[in-house]
């Protein structure tokens, strides 16, 4: 794969997204570091000292060119990126619940700007390899790493603009991650066997996705839109969830959470302009999306591949 991806990369990159030239230019004019002391925690804060003096302004206005930022948070200096989720929260819900990352090779599903792979290499992985097919996504974690390689030159994080599809056969990873993924896969059966493909045998999958109440059997197929999202497929209640997993072949399957999205969590703020949820949920019924569908909640799942 090492071999093959410089051309797998070139030949996505000719279909690139149309504001990448745009994206690249603002990435290409953030200020050159002489040092930076970083800390990894549930707000990533980077305390840079520039090569040449940068206002908070005018720092501010050169992260807000990659907007909308929809995980973090992250603070540059004064610069607060208040993103729409608060990542922290759903890190805080799992963390001590899953396998230690210690000296463990760890792969990220759908992993956004990268948050998440910053908190895994923090708690010990050796190597953090997270993919996603937005080139925003991509460029943010660009930027984060600029300030972050005056810390951490070596840190083995990765980001590649990909889908799993773009992945090899066989990556034997010990702990994949797939987050916020699942409900957005036509097959979410397929998604589950990638999923399982990646992991070495005894590797531990944790997979975070939205959920229903409801039987063995029971699932949401929205007609439409769920809470405005148009890429929505199949919502499976917990029960459900589990047996697709037993027949996609993992074992040692345990719910360690199930948590309704608050409106605290996920939000409008100056970093995202756009809607948010509390923008999708029914006024009159917050426990009701607009559509009429029961409101975002989520489980996160643990289990193994046989």
């Amino acid at each position: 794969w090492a071999e093959q991806r410089p051309q797998q990369l070139a030949s996505i990159f000719e279909h690139s997204h149309g504001d990448m030239p745009k994206w690249w230019d603002a990435y290409e004019q953030l200020p050159p570091l002489q040092q930076a002391k970083t800390t990894i925690a549930d707000t990533i804060r980077l305390q840079c000292e520039f090569a040449v003096p940068v206002s908070t302004a005018a720092l501010k206005l050169q992260l807000q060119h990659f907007m909308p930022w929809r995980k973090g948070p992250y603070q540059v200096n004064e610069v607060m990126i208040d993103t729409e989720w608060r990542s922290d929260w759903k890190w805080q819900r799992l963390a001590a619940r899953i396998s230690p990352l210690e000296g463990r090779k760890v792969l990220d599903i759908g992993c956004g700007n990268g948050y998440h792979c910053w908190r895994m290499y923090r708690a010990g992985a050796k190597l953090v390899i997270g993919v996603d097919p937005s080139w925003l996504f991509f460029m943010q974690f660009l930027s984060i790493r600029h300030f972050m390689d005056a810390a951490h030159q070596q840190a083995p994080v990765f980001l590649l603009p990909l889908g799993i599809e773009h992945l090899p056969d066989k990556l034997r990873m010990d702990t994949v991650f797939s987050m916020g993924v699942l409900y957005h896969r036509r097959s979410p059966i397929d998604h589950l066997l990638q999923l399982k493909n990646c992991l070495r045998p005894g590797g531990e999958l944790v997979l975070e996705t939205l959920i229903i109440d409801g039987k063995e059997g029971e699932y949401l197929l929205p007609k439409d839109r769920y809470a405005q999202m148009p890429n929505v497929w199949f919502l499976p209640s917990l029960p459900a969830l589990k047996q697709w997993l037993l027949r996609s072949g993992f074992t040692d399957i345990h719910c360690v959470d199930i948590n309704r999205t608050s409106v605290q969590e996920q939000r409008r703020t100056e970093w995202i302009l756009g809607k948010s949820l509390p923008n999708f949920l029914d006024p009159r019924n917050p426990k009701r999306t607009i559509e009429g569908y029961p409101a975002p909640q989520r489980a996160i799942i643990t289990a193994k591949r046989k």
